[in-house]
């Protein structure tokens, strides 16, 4: 056993050492065998070189003068003083991002393929270019790969662009300070311990989260395309979307911030998408980040300026140009089988049924529904059902019924008739309710599925909606929800209909639909 580790041992220090050789090797084909290592950081290098008088100066401005002089190994492509004649001295934020634009960790020379990622220390990625000479991020070298003892220096004909990342975008721009504002606000900084150092970053779970964020925009390494509103496209997105969000709460003043942020979220829900779209007229259908589906690809991006960003894609909008019932405003539909949200009525029985493959009835929402009967033959059964996420606005309101005769032909005469009551919320915090809501032609068919509608355009005062930052507020993003919207289903069979076998007091159901009001 010890000999095996030996040799183990043995093996590993050969492949160590072949690999430092190997480096050697590349290193000397590209240096001069002869050449020592010189005694100049690149601090150093760089303030002896009169051309680079204003980037030293810029350096030291910056505070990245303390990390050139130190033993880490730094690459660092200089900008001549001609490049840097037209920066505004007095605005140290943008001579820090200028100087960490041209600061990569580790040696890279010249040498280096056109395919490698040499990654700035502001998280920024560029490439060599060696066609027409070399060239990194779109700059002309003057002149490459001089020595100093911890690292490179480069010459460079001008200033690497900085480009923004998205989120980088959103936060310097005057036009866009009602986005930047609320999403800014989630910003928090985290802590952690790395050896003896504590190490402090920002952290935006808004963004970021795992399961509930909308996407990193400030990530490098990533690639977004995000649809930017100005503030005149933020204003005119809220006062549209805002009365669909009036919540009520005994604090008047936590109620209006509720419905602010839900507002806002209902605004940016849906404004990031993880890829690059070039054209959006391309695209017949695109997915956001927050799960919905645009099909109306063109309208979305009419009139968008496209901006490139170093993560991806921006198309800056002064029109936030939403499907309400594509995004913010979606059908709500409730699988009556579900047993959460769902309250037995009294002298009731409630049976789950799952369709067969070979069914009559084709087309059953999750391939199961619900069959009601009474438990003796004087009661009318009847069954409650929580809608949850309703707005307040209006919506069209329906409830799928399958045939009876998904038992057997010798079921196909049966039919029920019905009665519905719509429970909810009222301005004043109350419970409401809008009822029995009945009708002649509320009845079911005992062959084919039957879609009732229960109401058309019944609006809701108040909102009952759960959001992603509700989401958020707890470690596995679930907690009891109080649904203050429900619906009643039951029947409306007199005992002489039942005696004529003219109905039944039986009635399965698929489904309840809410169908928002399409917004203008």
């Amino acid at each position: 056993m010890k000999n095996t580790i030996k040799t183990v041992f043995l093996l590993a220090v050969l492949s160590v050492s072949f690999m430092m050789y190997s480096c050697r090797d590349e290193w000397n084909e590209h240096y001069d065998r002869n050449q020592s290592l010189p005694d100049q950081n690149l601090y150093e290098l760089i303030k002896e070189n009169p051309s680079l008088s204003k980037f030293a100066r810029f350096i030291e401005i910056a505070g990245y003068d303390s990390l050139l002089v130190s033993t880490q190994t730094f690459t660092v492509w200089a900008p001549d003083d001609e490049a840097m004649a037209a920066v505004d001295e007095t605005d140290t934020e943008q001579i820090r991002l200028l100087v960490s634009n041209h600061i990569a960790r580790f040696n890279h020379s010249t040498s280096e393929p056109d395919s490698k990622v040499i990654r700035m220390i502001n998280g920024k990625v560029y490439y060599y270019s060696h066609q027409d000479g070399v060239s990194f991020g779109g700059s002309g070298l003057v002149l490459k790969d001089k020595l100093a003892k911890n690292g490179i220096l480069h010459t460079i004909d001008k200033q690497i662009v900085y480009a923004h990342n998205i989120f980088e975008y959103i936060t310097s721009q005057s036009n866009t300070t009602k986005i930047s504002s609320f999403l800014s606000s989630y910003l928090k900084e985290i802590q952690e311990e790395q050896g003896y150092d504590t190490i402090t970053t920002l952290y935006n779970p808004l963004l970021e989260d795992r399961l509930y964020g909308l996407g990193n925009v400030s990530a490098e390494d990533s690639v977004f395309t995000m649809i930017i509103p100005t503030d005149a496209a933020w204003d005119a997105a809220y006062e549209r979307i805002s009365p669909y969000f009036n919540v009520y709460n005994a604090d008047p003043v936590l109620a209006d911030s509720i419905k602010r942020v839900q507002t806002s979220l209902a605004i940016v829900n849906d404004l990031i998408y993880r890829e690059k779209i070039d054209n959006p007229a391309d695209y017949s259908t695109l997915v956001s980040t927050s799960g919905s589906v645009i099909t109306d690809v063109d309208n979305l991006f009419e009139g968008a300026n496209r901006v490139n960003a170093s993560n991806g894609v921006i198309y800056l909008t002064d029109e936030v140009r939403y499907d309400n019932t594509e995004t913010w405003n979606k059908p709500i539909s409730v699988e009556c089988e579900e047993q959460e949200g769902r309250q037995t009525g009294n002298y009731t029985s409630i049976y789950t049924r799952t369709v067969d493959v070979n069914s009559v009835i084709a087309d059953v929402s999750g391939n199961r529904y619900i069959e009601v009967q009474p438990t003796n033959t004087s009661a009318q059964p009847s069954v409650v059902f929580d809608i949850p996420d309703v707005l307040s606005g209006k919506y069209d309101i329906y409830a799928d019924f399958i045939p009876a005769v998904i038992d057997g032909e010798s079921f196909a005469n049966d039919s029920t008739k019905l009665s519905f009551r719509i429970m909810y919320m009222n301005a004043l915090g109350k419970q409401q309710s809008k009822g029995p809501i009945t009708s002649d032609e509320f009845v079911t068919s005992g062959t084919k599925k039957t879609r009732i509608k229960i109401a058309s355009e019944f609006e809701f005062p108040t909102s009952n909606y759960y959001d992603r930052l509700w989401m958020l507020a707890t470690e596995d993003g679930v907690q009891w929800q109080e649904v203050t919207t429900k619906i009643n289903i039951s029947t409306n069979v007199t005992a002489k209909q039942v005696n004529d076998n003219i109905f039944t007091r039986r009635f399965r159901v698929d489904r309840i639909v809410f169908e928002p009001v399409r917004n203008k």
